[in-house]
């Protein structure tokens, strides 16, 4: 459970791009803020704390080539955004946030630790 603060942060298409390169890992809801797809989304965002989580009008879905009411990995490595194509369900959507947090290629160091012996 996170400790603090907001679970996520309602961006604006051009925050979003400056913001989603400061992140390892970034998990964005694109379109209205309603929904199931939504309400799955807000309830994984408070439940992780590897991920950022922003919310972005439908309009910028386009320039992540994402859809609008859909959530996308951003993230600094492999390729990158992710959609997810999955059911709005809560453990379909953490699953799909678990796998997309771990490079193709992991280098040793201390950040993988846990996910290599894990």
């Amino acid at each position: 459970m996170k400790k603090s603060g907001p679970s996520s942060e309602d961006v604006s298409c051009a925050d979003l791009k400056a913001k989603a390169g400061d992140a390892m890992l970034n998990l964005v809801y694109f379109g209205a803020q309603e929904g199931e797809m939504f309400d799955h989304f807000t309830a994984a965002s408070k439940t992780d704390e590897k991920y950022t989580f922003y919310q972005a009008h439908a309009d910028c879905a386009a320039d992540w080539g994402a859809t609008a009411n859909s959530i996308s990995v951003l993230r600094n490595f492999d390729d990158s955004p992710v959609h997810y194509t999955g059911l709005a369900e809560l453990f379909a959507i953490t699953n799909f946030m678990e796998r997309q947090s771990v490079p193709t290629l992991i280098e040793f160091t201390e950040d993988y630790i846990e996910t290599i012996f894990g």
